[in-house]
């Protein structure tokens, strides 16, 4: 199989409950207030989300997953002790919409599985 955009998918797609979770976690997060510091489970979860969904695009040959790298790079910040994250600024905002977009789209691409048939 060639490299795709959104990689290989199924005939008849269901979305990665995983995906539409983490989706929801991250777009909730982006109106939250964390001044008095980022949760240090919030950078964990979504460093480590983001390999696993990079990985899951390489499986699937998918262009798309590349964009996980440099998004998933912000939240390596904070357990360095560099938060971008402390004030509500734009580097806040869109980092926390562009991941719960690329969850958002991959589960419905390449991690999506296959619809059960009732």
């Amino acid at each position: 199989m060639k490299w795709t955009l959104f990689g290989k998918r199924p005939k008849s797609p269901a979305p990665s409950w995983t995906g539409a979770v983490l989706a929801f976690i991250f777009a909730s997060q982006t109106f939250i207030d964390s001044s008095a510091g980022y949760p240090q489970y919030m950078s964990y979860l979504a460093f480590g989300t983001a390999l696993w969904f990079l990985i899951q695009g390489i499986r699937a040959k998918a262009l798309f997953s590349f964009l996980f790298l440099p998004v998933a790079a912000l939240w390596s910040l904070p357990l360095l002790a560099i938060d971008p994250f402390t004030k509500m600024n734009v580097v806040t905002f869109s980092a926390h919409s562009l991941l719960a977009l690329l969850f958002g789209v991959a589960a419905y691409t390449y991690t999506a599985r296959e619809r059960v048939q009732k």
